[in-house]
């Protein structure tokens, strides 16, 4: 997560890098008193847009006031990215509830960061273990309920009743300030299962996945936006360019 800040907001700054911290995520900020060439300062920030994936502006008067952070800001627009605001007037240094203050300001990114990842885990164990080593990078919580064998779940939660008893309320903690990402392609009964009780808990917080081009989704999903990776050429790059859909889609669903 890049963090895009005047260095005389710094007091502020650091309550909001700090709350961020505490809620999972990993900010970058710079401070680069140590270089003077203007050239090289604006490289090394573009490369370092370029490495990350999801934005914070500490929105205030130096902000708007600064040539680095507007150079930032045009330069995360360019790249057709999206990015989030932090209004740094709201927080007063001086409250005895400026901490309580700061979370609030960052409730909205926090609460959205946890993922149900459903998938066949015979077949797509693979990629859906990278997928969430990506989530982990850019701040999101993966949670799934892969079953090895059916003697298994049997024998810990007594049945089909009681392993979709578990799902219902794995999903439930997870949709209610999160995602579900759902892979088309290797469909089993029981990945079918999650789907359906994700669509009945929250339908506008599922997003699938096709790995190979598969046209293998239920009718209910034909009016959602189906993210298609199967132009990458490694799982690697097809589990990067999964995040990069569901941090739009997040995005999105939060202006």
């Amino acid at each position: 997560m890049f963090v895009s800040h005047s260095t005389k907001d710094f007091e502020k700054v650091r309550l909001v890098r700090n709350a961020l911290e505490d809620s999972g995520f990993r900010p970058i900020l710079f401070y680069l008193k140590c270089m003077e060439n203007e050239d090289e300062i604006n490289e090394l920030l573009k490369r370092e847009i370029d490495a990350r994936r999801r934005f914070i502006l500490c929105d205030s008067p130096n902000a708007q006031a600064s040539k680095y952070v507007q150079s930032e800001v045009d330069y995360i627009r360019s790249k057709n990215r999206m990015y989030e605001i932090v209004d740094l007037s709201s927080i007063d240094l001086d409250s005895k509830d400026t901490q309580d203050e700061v979370i609030k300001l960052i409730k909205p990114f926090r609460v959205r960061t946890n993922v149900f990842l459903s998938y066949n885990n015979n077949v797509d164990r693979e990629i859906a273990g990278i997928v969430k080593k990506h989530l982990s990078l850019n701040g999101f919580v993966s949670a799934d309920v892969a079953f090895f064998d059916s003697q298994d779940w049997y024998r810990r939660y007594g049945g089909q009743d009681g392993m979709f008893q578990t799902v219902r309320e794995v999903l439930e903690s997870t949709l209610s300030n999160g995602y579900f990402l759902f892979f088309l392609d290797n469909q089993s009964w029981y990945t079918q299962g999650e789907l359906e009780l994700a669509y009945e808990i929250a339908p506008n917080m599922i997003l699938p996945i096709t790995i190979n081009d598969s046209n293998n989704f239920p009718p209910f999903l034909r009016d959602k936006n189906i993210v298609n990776v199967s132009g990458m050429p490694s799982n690697e790059e097809k589990a990067k360019a999964i995040v990069d859909a569901l941090i739009k889609f997040d995005l999105n669903n939060n202006k």
